[in-house]
């Protein structure tokens, strides 16, 4: 490991805080729901580049999160048999893996292997294959062959068999390796790596049809990043037979370009609308780190009143989905046909809200429209996920 490496593990950056926010916010209910038909109520969660468990500073990884999850939830009235395994490749790293696992993970099925998660996945797998399983894979790197994370989609599919699912931290590279197809003499190993975890070498037309020359502008490089990951994500359903998959662009401040991309495949609807209300309780918890952040950092003493102003802005911005999402849902109702939000995504949310928003803010909406007289469909006593397939009718 580098010591740019070790450095990143001293303690969470903002980024590192959405993408554990989405996981804390996601593996409840992905273990609640699928193990409640698995064999002995079993699920597994893969942990593929785990690091040490938790930041130098304490704060946890996903390896501390994963053990306190599973705690929680063989707690539950209906326990679950939820087990971990975590494959890191770092000697240095594995033992203060092992050190939190022993803290953190009595009564908790785990394994720790010391290996390359491209070497271990299909034992992995193969010891995972009867129940519901989802794979984490957060490189700090390039992210293994797009053939390898295919494997993990090598299970029965369809009506009664064990979830698959995965989340890939995906770019950290990207733009390094893509600079190499403006040189004379470019270094084929890397430019090969690349073509192997996109899946073929479609990714180097992607990339210069967006950003030409060497020269081009940062929103040039922004949009050639953007075609390579979508692009990722189409290759991956294509490989896995997903049902479908969701991009995550990560950022460090809103403002700010993202510094890598999270992608997520699924098999069911479920999978797809639990996620997407797991990333909006992610984004929101992301916020409000930041304005903490932003206001420790005020040298004109904020920091007193940040949460309060925060609260305001979250107001603000609910109010503001809650009547986009109204306007969309009363333009569709004009044209006088009942239908199901899962059935107008690309309507109803479009690209500035998939994602962001959630159930709650959906139910929200459908009220708002009943008031006006737009619709009559109640959402009360609806539960959050199956809001989505709740029929809309018109009044």
């Amino acid at each position: 490991m580098s010591s740019d490496t070790s450095n990143f593990h001293n303690n969470k950056q903002a980024a590192a805080v959405l993408k554990h926010a989405i996981i804390n916010s996601y593996a409840t209910p992905f273990a609640s729901k699928t193990g409640s038909t698995s064999k002995d109520n079993r699920v597994a969660f893969i942990d593929g580049y785990a690091g040490p468990g938790r930041y130098e500073d304490g704060a946890e990884g996903s390896g501390a999160m994963l053990l306190r999850k599973a705690k929680k939830l063989a707690a539950f009235r209906s326990p679950r048999q939820v087990e971990c395994h975590f494959v890191e490749d770092d000697p240095k790293t594995v033992a203060k893996l092992r050190e939190v696992a022993e803290a953190d993970g009595d009564g908790v099925v785990y394994t720790i292997t010391d290996d390359d998660i491209s070497k271990h996945l299909p034992v992995l797998l193969e010891a995972v294959k009867d129940i519901p399983v989802f794979v984490y894979l957060d490189p700090c790197g390039l992210p293994i062959p797009m053939d390898e994370v295919a494997i993990i989609f090598d299970r029965p599919s369809g009506l009664g068999t064990p979830a698959t699912e995965v989340l890939i931290n995906l770019t950290a590279g990207l733009r390094r390796v893509a600079g190499l197809l403006y040189s004379a003499t470019p270094n084929e190993t890397s430019l090969k790596r690349m073509d192997a975890v996109c899946g073929g070498a479609w990714w180097r037309a992607a990339w210069l049809e967006k950003c030409p020359t060497k020269a081009a502008s940062e929103d040039q490089k922004m949009a050639a990043e953007l075609a390579v990951v979508e692009g990722y994500a189409e290759k991956l359903r294509e490989h896995s037979g997903a049902l479908g998959t969701w991009i995550i662009d990560v950022k460090p401040r809103a403002h700010l370009k993202p510094v890598y991309y999270l992608v997520f495949a699924t098999r069911t609807i479920y999978g797809m609308v639990t996620f997407g209300e797991s990333a909006s309780k992610g984004l929101e918890h992301w916020r409000k780190y930041n304005a903490e952040q932003d206001a420790e950092d005020d040298l004109f003493g904020s920091a007193a009143d940040w949460e309060t102003t925060w609260k305001a802005e979250e107001k603000k911005l609910k109010e503001q989905w809650v009547d986009t999402l109204t306007e969309r849902l009363i333009a569709e109702l004009a044209k006088g046909q009942a239908f199901k939000i899962i059935d107008r995504v690309d309507e109803i949310l479009g690209e500035d809200l998939v994602g962001v928003v959630r159930g709650t803010h959906l139910r929200a909406a459908i009220n708002k429209a009943r008031a006006a007289q737009k619709t009559i469909t109640d959402p009360k006593g609806v539960e959050q996920e199956d809001l989505y397939n709740l029929l809309i009718t018109p009044a």
